[in-house]
C-alpha cells in the first residue's frame, strides 16, 4: 500500500469490511477525525489497516 492506486483498490476490495470497522470504532465512542485535505479512500485504507495490525499485536500480546 505505497501508491494511491494500491489503497483505492483496497478500500474498494475491502469497502464492506472498512464500513463496519468505523461503526465499530463510532461504536465505541472512538471519534474519527478525517483531514480536511485527506484522500477518504486513502485515508479509511490506512485506518482499517493500522486498526486490524494493532488488533493482531494485541492478540499476539496475550497469548504470551
Amino acid at each position: 500500500m505505497i501508491y494511491y492506486k494500491d489503497t483505492h483498490e483496497f478500500y474498494d476490495k475491502h469497502y464492506e469490511e472498512i464500513e463496519e470497522l468505523r461503526a465499530e470504532l463510532e461504536e465505541q465512542g472512538i471519534e474519527i477525525n478525517i483531514p480536511s485535505h485527506s484522500d477518504l479512500k486513502n485515508f479509511f485504507a490506512w485506518l482499517s489497516f493500522e486498526e486490524r495490525a494493532r488488533e493482531l499485536y494485541d492478540d499476539l500480546e496475550m497469548s504470551r
